[in-house]
């Protein structure tokens, strides 16, 4: 039953192309945990005909549970793609997504929500709520990244037509609000942020090494976060072979198989890859860690990026290493080593591990401070707030 106090609280509806993933628990997720506890939110994602025949057969629901009292994840069923009907079945799922959903809403007694996107894709939502704002929260360049799914130009035209139609926009670095400044002037830069108490657990003596992690001999590099085409595989490649005295441990899911050839992640004798970890185990490998890896090849969507990594990494107090992403570049290059091409890159490293100390362990947690996830939900709720009252004012005075 809902009591009063959740019957007050404003709803929003975020859409986006991210489960509640534990081992990708990235800016969606970080960002509506935080908002639910103010706000009403239903997460949606993953629209497929598989997820409800896969409850059939397990115990616990994935299409559809909450997270917490006031935090609801929905992924809604889909009709099978059909290459030969491809195109009927992804006008007909657009209906059934926007038909499940209000059905879901009316479930909840979610009422006049916030409309939150995170894909291009789900344009065609706009309306559908009686939504009283529409926020686009731009994460990534949809329009460069590589899918076996979704056509680029679509995407482009869809993304171009959401950032006209959006109330407000947010962007996760400076360097992707630049690319979309010329069909959107005015957007509200949120650099990602980061748990810094989870993730300062790295430097417990108590914390206890995972088992396949724990024998694999040091210095190890680590990176985590997806394996797709933005990571520079090349790189690491070379720097594996050119130095077979360090372990490159690799956490996360192999995405976008199309992108390129990954059979050198179990060719290559130094390469380690441990698959996809649960955010929460995230600081028990970086204790492991002797330097971080933010290895991502500089085509137009990697220069873009603003990797929620970089300060996760950093409250571990461990050195870091990244190729010039950037914003990576603009904001973090006096606290982590800048390197582009292996040579060079395994310079950085060499360096950053003679360098480590105490007091460069405290510098770089220093630097996390005041770039929490609270403090950017904070200003975002405020930016919110102050939209709406302002689109009620204008109504009440036509």
């Amino acid at each position: 039953m809902r009591n009063r106090e959740q019957e007050k609280r404003k709803t929003i509806i975020c859409f986006s192309h991210l489960g509640w993933d534990r081992n990708l628990f990235q800016r969606p997720q970080q960002l509506m945990l935080r908002f639910s506890k103010r706000f009403n939110v239903l997460y949606v994602s993953g629209h497929s005909f598989r997820q409800i025949f896969i409850d059939l057969f397990r115990r616990k629901k994935i299409h559809s549970y909450h997270v917490t009292d006031n935090l609801a994840v929905y992924s809604p069923f889909a009709l099978p793609p059909i290459r030969k009907y491809s195109s009927l079945i992804i006008r007909l799922n657009k209906i059934l997504l926007s038909f499940l959903v209000k059905r879901r809403l009316k479930r909840l007694k979610f009422k006049d929500p916030i409309l939150w996107i995170y894909h291009p894709r789900y344009i065609h939502t706009i309306g559908e709520f009686k939504e009283e704002l529409i926020v686009y929260d731009c994460m990534d360049d949809f329009t460069s990244l590589l899918s076996a799914y979704e056509d680029r130009e679509r995407n482009a035209g869809n993304e171009e037509a959401l950032l006209k139609k959006a109330d407000m926009v947010f962007a996760g670095g400076y360097s992707i609000a630049n690319l979309k400044r010329d069909s959107r002037e005015r957007i509200h830069v949120f650099p990602s942020a980061v748990e810094i108490d989870h993730f300062k657990n790295a430097l417990s003596d108590d914390l206890i090494l995972p088992d396949d992690i724990k024998n694999i001999p040091h210095p190890i590099l680590g990176y985590w976060g997806a394996i797709d085409e933005r990571v520079d595989h090349d790189l690491l490649k070379k720097l594996a072979i050119k130095h077979p005295e360090w372990s490159i441990v690799l956490l996360g899911p192999i995405v976008r198989h199309n992108a390129g050839d990954f059979s050198y992640l179990h060719e290559i004798k130094n390469i380690f890859w441990l698959g996809p970890k649960d955010y929460s185990l995230l600081p028990s490998y970086a204790k492991s860690f002797d330097v971080c890896l933010i290895p991502f090849v500089l085509t137009r969507e990697g220069r873009s990026l603003s990797p929620t990594k970089t300060l996760e990494y950093l409250a571990t107090g461990k050195p870091v290493v990244s190729t010039p992403v950037t914003d990576v570049v603009r904001f973090y290059d006096s606290v982590i080593g800048i390197a582009d091409g292996p040579d060079e890159f395994g310079m950085a490293v060499l360096r950053c591990m003679k360098e480590d100390n105490t007091s460069m362990k405290q510098k770089r947690i220093n630097f996390t401070r005041n770039r929490s996830w609270e403090d950017t939900v904070d200003n975002m709720e405020k930016l919110i707030l102050d939209k709406i009252q302002e689109k009620t004012s204008v109504r009440q005075s036509l």
